[in-house]
């Protein structure tokens, strides 16, 4: 009996003891649940204050909303200065890359506004056959003669011309004379688009002759006769590359089976 009983506490210890090394076995059977994957934190947001030289404050803002990928973080704030070196200022709150990408569109925008040269000719064009090529500069011929199609002219005469500097974004005027002293006053402004292309946004000319005698210059005895009102010729906008002559537009002279034809040049830039 006794031999029995030590038999049976021994089984008992024994299997206690392998149940003991059982257990971590088990407990490193169950899988670990896995960790949380850290949600990457958005860019601080930083403020930096730009100055505006050249550009309009509204197109600076406009340009510093345009690099805003994530409209919602960004804050810009203009205001306008007077005297100084500047238009303006302008507060950029935005995260680091935001800020790289305004900081070079100012880079390329902002810079000194362009300038370019233009040649202008006035010419009278007539129905009848006459000579013009000792009048009319060769670049002008060539135009004509592209248009030779579409314009019901059989010659030219060179009737004025006037070199233009122009400053981008800014109307520039000129005035030419025309027969009998009749002078035009012709504005444009034009912006530059690359690719040595200009897009000439604005372009009128408009008649500016007066009658020789108004009332309040009348002699004694004499008629005062009113000063006739300006009058516009052409109006319209369109685009030229750098070294090209186009004919801009054509009218027709009053009392006259003549008409008025302006050629543009975009003289190349050095």
């Amino acid at each position: 009996m006794k031999t029995s009983c030590i038999r049976g506490l021994r089984g008992i210890a024994l299997a206690a003891l392998l149940g003991l090394a059982a257990a971590p076995l088990a407990a490193a059977a169950r899988p670990q649940p896995e960790k949380a994957e850290s949600t990457p934190q958005p860019a601080p947001v930083q403020t930096i204050r730009y100055e505006i030289r050249y550009m309009d404050l509204h197109a600076a803002e406009q340009l510093a909303w345009d690099q805003c990928a994530q409209k919602n973080r960004c804050r810009i704030a203009v205001a306008s200065q007077v005297g100084g070196l500047v238009k303006g200022i302008m507060d950029v709150g935005a995260d680091p890359e935001t800020q790289q990408k305004v900081s070079r569109a100012l880079a390329r925008e902002d810079a000194a506004p362009r300038t370019q040269s233009f040649q202008l000719l006035l010419l009278a064009a007539s129905a009848r056959t006459g000579s013009s090529a000792a009048e009319v500069p060769a670049n002008a011929q060539k135009a004509l003669a592209d248009l030779r199609g579409f314009l019901p002219f059989k010659s030219y005469q060179l009737l004025d011309s006037s070199w233009l500097r122009a400053t981008q974004d800014n109307v520039t005027e000129a005035r030419v004379v025309g027969r009998e002293g009749v002078s035009y006053r012709l504005r444009l402004r034009f912006r530059t688009t690359g690719n040595e292309e200009i897009f000439m946004e604005h372009f009128d000319m408009s008649e500016e002759r007066s009658t020789p005698r108004p009332a309040s210059e009348a002699k004694k005895g004499e008629e005062g006769i009113a000063p006739r009102a300006a009058r516009d010729l052409i109006s319209t906008s369109f685009s030229l590359k750098k070294g090209e002559t186009i004919v801009v537009g054509t009218s027709k002279i009053d009392g006259s089976d003549e008409a008025l034809v302006v050629l543009l040049t975009a003289v190349p830039q050095g």
